[in-house]
C-alpha cells in the first residue's frame, strides 16, 4: 500500500509524506484473530481512529474491538432519539497529541531507528 501511496504521488523514502504514510499504515494494519479479539501479540486488538482536526493536525484515536463490537448491542438498547456517542463504547481507549505531517514523520523514523 505505501508503494502505491508513494508512486501516486510521487514521493520517495525521504520525503515526509511518505514517513507519515508509513507511520499510519503502521498501526493500520493488524496481524490478528478478530473471532479472538487478540492481535498477534496476544494483547487486544486496537482499532486507530485519525482525525482530521484543521489546519494541518490530525489527531489519533484509539480503540478497542472488543468493545466497538458491542455497539450494535448497546445501540439496540438506546432510546430512539439518545446521542449513541454518550456510550462509554464509543469512548476511545487513548487520545494522542494533535500531530501535523512532518511530527509524523519523526514518529515513523523514530520507529524505526
Amino acid at each position: 500500500m505505501l508503494e502505491v501511496f508513494a508512486a501516486y504521488l510521487d514521493l520517495d523514502e525521504d520525503d515526509d509524506l511518505y514517513r507519515a504514510g508509513s507511520e499510519v499504515l503502521s498501526v493500520n494494519l493488524i496481524h490478528g484473530d478478530a473471532r479472538s479479539m487478540r492481535g498477534a501479540s496476544g494483547d487486544p486488538i486496537v482499532i486507530v481512529e485519525w482525525g482530521y482536526l484543521g489546519k494541518g493536525k490530525i489527531q489519533r484515536r484509539d480503540f478497542r474491538l472488543d468493545a466497538l463490537t458491542e455497539a450494535a448491542k448497546a445501540k439496540a438498547e438506546l432510546p430512539l432519539f439518545r446521542d449513541p456517542g454518550d456510550h462509554p463504547i464509543f469512548k476511545p481507549m487513548g487520545y494522542y497529541p494533535p500531530m501535523n505531517v512532518a511530527e509524523l514523520a519523526a514518529r515513523d523514523r523514530d520507529r524505526c531507528a
